[in-house]
């Protein structure tokens, strides 16, 4: 522990090293492509650690048949829950966010050293913490505080934006931020639970992440830009989203966050948020946008919400068990499959290719809502049938995020095919 807390000093002096650097490093021109625009490196990581976390839950859950499971340094599924929810998505938010919320406000990207250095910290600190799983506990601590100087990186950059930013209307963007700030409130209990044992701060750490993270900065970004692509590609469908409905959702979210944290039955929140978000599906229009594939692909994610959020209405109304059927569907059929859609939609756009889905894109984006229908039906059965299921989706899972990425790490090692700058 001695050797770790020396760490925390250099964390927190992140956000003035980079400041000090910055006239340096952006006086001298990046040769490579990969370097030149900031979702470029925060998609690659993303991809890279996703495929890596995914091998290394379908390894732990596969060694479960035999005779010689993997024992991790902590229970294996509390460790799946951190991984799950902190090593894949904020990677991908990273290189969202620092190129879509300069639009928002108005204001120049993030510098090059912040938009390399958030994801490289990420990165760093996710990779120390799988490797914590066999050393030990103090590789553990030192990964979560190498990962926790990047998530805080990247919420200071975000919100030197936001602060520099003349546009009146800032809402979706102090909305991000909220949840990244909800994000790092989540790491901090990541750590008392690591340092204490405590599986409280286990629990906390993991409603923070869903309900006061995850899922308010999926649907802050959805609200403003599934109506914003779906006008300009199908203009006879209106942008529908009041400031009033961003609310509403956000407020979904966050109750069932506190009934959760509170110990009490989240049905309250759940039943009117799914009956909300069924109204929002009608109202987007989504089964409309079948033509053209690549917008299709945002409102297929979304409806993912409201099969959720009914499964958990459900599950708190009704005598069965429902298992993590419920939660599945919102991280493995909502957040990959949006993710998906939208790192598909991002990369290609800024690679100067067309906005539209290949074949291969558009069979493999379905393949991966099979995936999930079949990881959410295997919460559903008992224990000595779902077992090999388990095994199955998360190789599936892995499979089927290799293809995509394969296909997508090219365009982040090439220049641009318009010749236009990013």
């Amino acid at each position: 522990m001695t050797r770790i807390i020396p760490i925390l000093p250099a964390c927190w002096r992140y956000s003035a090293i980079t400041t000090c650097i910055e006239p340096a490093m952006n006086t001298q021109p990046l040769p490579h492509p990969l370097l030149r625009a900031p979702h470029r490196i925060a998609f690659l990581f993303g991809m890279l650690l996703a495929l890596l976390l995914f091998a290394a839950w379908f390894a732990e859950l596969a060694s479960r048949l035999g005779s010689h499971p993997i024992l991790p340094a902590v229970p294996a599924v509390m460790a799946h829950a951190f991984l799950m929810l902190y090593g894949i998505f904020p990677l991908f938010m990273t290189g969202f966010i620092f190129t879509a919320g300069p639009r928002w406000l108005g204001v120049p990207a993030p510098s090059r050293p912040r938009y390399l250095g958030v994801p490289a910290l990420l990165a760093g600190g996710l990779l120390l913490w799988l490797v914590g799983l066999g050393l030990g506990r103090a590789c553990l601590l030192a990964g979560q505080l190498l990962y926790s100087a990047g998530f805080a990186g990247l919420t200071l950059t975000f919100g030197q934006l936001i602060w520099r930013s003349q546009q009146a209307n800032r809402l979706h963007a102090w909305m991000v931020l909220c949840g990244f700030v909800l994000g790092f409130a989540g790491l901090l209990a990541g750590l008392y639970w690591l340092c204490s044992g405590n599986a409280s701060g286990w629990l906390l750490m993991r409603d923070l992440a869903l309900w006061g993270f995850l899922l308010p900065v999926f649907l802050t970004v959805c609200h403003r830009m599934l109506p914003f692509f779906t006008l300009s590609a199908m203009p006879n469908i209106p942008a529908w989203k009041p400031d009033w409905l961003l609310w509403a959702m956000l407020s979904g979210s966050w109750l069932h966050g506190l009934l959760s944290i509170a110990g009490l039955t989240t049905v309250p929140a759940d039943l009117p948020f799914c009956l909300l978000l069924v109204y929002i599906c009608r109202r987007w229009q989504g089964w409309r946008t079948g033509q053209n594939r690549l917008l299709c692909m945002l409102h297929l994610a979304f409806a993912w919400l409201p099969l959720a959020f009914l499964l958990y209405s459900l599950a708190g109304l009704l005598p069965v068990s429902l298992g993590l059927a419920p939660l599945h569907a919102i991280t493995t059929g909502f957040f990959i499959s949006m993710v998906i859609a939208f790192v598909s939609r991002v990369s290609l756009g800024h690679a100067g290719q067309p906005l539209q889905a290949p074949a291969w894109l558009w069979r493999l984006y379905l393949a991966v809502h099979g995936m999930a229908l079949l990881r959410v039906a295997t919460d559903c059965l008992p224990a000595t049938w779902s077992a090999r299921l388990y095994v199955l989706s998360a190789c599936a899972c892995l499979l089927l995020l290799l293809g995509w990425s394969l296909r997508f790490v090219r365009l982040y090692l090439q220049a641009r095919s318009d010749g236009q700058p990013g």
